[in-house]
């Protein structure tokens, strides 16, 4: 009997211990200590005491966490959804060509939401992607690994162009609506975290969304610091619209090039909107960055293709983005054995092939079920962030 209350008061010793050296921590530390954690393992921390729980699922705590964007990717098998995290910042930035390999940062998969339209998926903003389910507005969050249906739109609003923006002043996601196929003068906006409900905004400028393969939107919007960018047709001719995601307005910046510059890609050059593309006449690539909104003041650099680098590259990988420290991502678009991603600095004219382990080698295949052929339709989303935003 002796024995057993002195086991208990040993028990509670080591208890008050360590409640006594938890509490030790100021709370502002333990939240900046969290804030420095991958979104998975403060996920997980979640449930080792009411306090650590009630810290990173405050909502100062959730708006402001955020990691180092990454590169993240998903493709379909059977009714399975395989996603993967994998690191896109650049270890030499003083080498002009590297060869390297890499481990991936994070995967899982889960079943595929059925009758998912993957064509209009948007890029993914400040940790959230948009895609639609039939008629069913989703917003998915891959960090949680949530999916939220939103409030369908009326009939009216079928065909539709759809931006996702972020505010990064209230810390806001909205959904941005858009007909295409015929001029607006008015959208619609729905406001993450609200009532749900869609509102309409006007706008003095008549506009139709400028659309590629036959009338789908796939990615053909930015969101930079707050401003969703996306080309449009007006009565004065083809420009690139601007809309404020907090103020929610409207704006026209011209297009500085001629019609002999096709534009393949609008992108965030180091927090600047860049437009990427080729000029038929000269048969030479451009990246035209506006380095001055208020001026519309434009500068122009001119690169060679990433063949230069290897003979036969432009045939396998096709371009996704660019990195926040202004590195083209040209990733594959098929994958047998290895995994690929080449990073390209067209101004600096840096060039890096990174291997990525894990991706489906051998290994992975057996563990998930998969056969020997090769994976295709690949969509990846640069500069991903995790978030813990609930949805």
């Amino acid at each position: 009997m002796e024995q057993r209350e002195e086991k208990t008061e040993n028990i509670q010793r080591k208890r008050s211990r360590g409640k006594s050296s938890s509490s030790s921590l100021p709370l502002d530390l333990t939240s900046e200590i969290f804030s420095r954690l991958p979104a998975k393992s403060v996920v997980r921390f979640r449930c080792v005491s009411k306090l650590w729980s009630s810290i990173t699922t405050a909502p100062y705590f959730t708006n402001s966490f955020e990691t180092r964007p990454n590169l993240m990717f998903f493709f379909k098998e059977g009714d399975k959804f395989f996603v993967f995290t994998i690191p896109q910042h650049n270890q030499n930035p003083n080498e002009s060509y590297s060869y390297s390999s890499s481990e991936i940062i994070d995967s899982y998969h889960t079943t595929y939401p059925k009758r998912c339209c993957v064509t209009t998926l948007t890029e993914s903003v400040h940790g959230l992607i948009f895609f639609r389910k039939a008629a069913t507005p989703i917003i998915w969050n891959p960090t949680m690994r949530k999916f939220k249906p939103l409030r369908k739109l009326d009939e009216r609003w079928k065909n539709i162009k759809v931006s996702l923006g972020y505010d990064p002043v209230d810390g806001k996601h909205k959904v941005v609506c858009m007909p295409y196929g015929n001029a607006f003068y008015e959208c619609r906006v729905l406001t993450l975290g609200s009532d749900q409900e869609w509102r309409t905004v006007k706008t003095n400028h008549k506009n139709s969304p400028f659309t590629f393969h036959g009338g789908v939107c796939y990615r053909q919007s930015r969101c930079i610091n707050g401003v969703i960018y996306y080309r449009a047709d007006t009565n004065s001719g083809r420009v690139i619209l601007s809309f404020d995601v907090r103020s929610e307005r409207f704006d026209v910046i011209e297009l500085p090039w001629d019609e002999n510059f096709g534009l393949v890609m609008m992108m965030s050059y180091k927090g600047r909107l860049a437009c990427l593309g080729f000029n038929h006449e000269k048969n030479s690539r451009s990246l035209w960055v506006l380095e001055d909104v208020e001026k519309r003041e434009w500068s122009c650099h001119t690169y060679l293709p990433i063949s230069h680098y290897e003979p036969g590259l432009e045939n396998y990988f096709n371009l996704t983005g660019i990195t926040n420290d202004g590195e083209l991502i040209y990733v594959p678009n098929t994958v047998l054995e290895r995994f690929h991603v080449i990073y390209f600095d067209a101004i600096r004219e840096t060039f890096r092939r990174v291997i990525y382990k894990g991706v489906a080698d051998k290994g992975f295949r057996l563990r998930n079920g998969l056969e020997d052929k090769p994976i295709r339709r690949l969509h990846f989303f640069p500069n991903h962030i995790e978030t813990l935003m609930s949805l």
